[in-house]
């Protein structure tokens, strides 16, 4: 979503904090839910007009989760990392996208002085489209299809800004995750965030 700004060679560094909800659903009626605070850092760098490099971590971390309606004290950490490259271009007054993106996803669970991790990393093909990087407004959509070594999914991410100055901006979203398993086991997470962005 960081790579809108048509100056050459423009960079961006956005760091944002939110709140979401996460769902791992084995199928029969077993849900194990939480609402885990998230903080998620990206960057951005075009090195010509088109072409883009961008990277993304987000940790979503909860204390407490809901096992079939009953309350546990476990803690559980989400991490995503997503790495990706892509070339995008203005299309009368939007700026249209794509990219390939590396996406590693890793869960741990904390329980008892025991963890318990699972990991799986993969790929990502993701279009977009948003504001051309000239205006005081910020806004952009992406769709992200992921296909990772056990996991099949997809991503959206929508987000709104406003620029107080060229360099400093206030923007606030949305990011949802879903997929499923071989086993049909399924995992949902997302996060509504809000932080700012510097460019340069």
């Amino acid at each position: 979503m960081g790579a809108a700004m048509q100056v050459q060679a423009a960079g961006e560094l956005r760091a944002s904090v939110g709140a979401g909800a996460f769902e791992l659903d084995a199928g029969g009626g077993d849900k194990l839910e939480g609402e885990p605070t998230s903080f998620d850092f990206r960057a951005a760098f075009k090195p010509t007009e088109n072409v883009f490099l961008r990277a993304q971590y987000t940790l979503s971390s909860a204390d407490e989760v809901e096992v079939d309606g009953v309350d546990y004290d476990l803690d559980t950490d989400i991490n995503t990392l997503r790495l990706a490259v892509g070339y995008g271009g203005n299309v009368g007054a939007v700026r249209l996208y794509g990219a390939v993106e590396y996406v590693d996803l890793e869960l741990e669970l904390s329980v008892d002085g025991e963890n318990l991790k699972a990991t799986d990393d993969g790929v990502a093909l993701t279009g977009g489209i948003g504001d051309q990087g000239t205006g005081d407004w910020i806004w952009g959509v992406e769709l992200s299809l992921i296909k990772l070594d056990e996991l099949d999914g997809a991503s959206l991410d929508a987000s709104v800004g406003y620029r107080f100055t060229p360099a400093f901006a206030v923007v606030g979203g949305v990011q949802s995750y879903a997929f499923e398993d071989s086993d049909d086991y399924e995992y949902n997470f997302g996060q509504l965030y809000i932080g700012a962005q510097l460019s340069f």
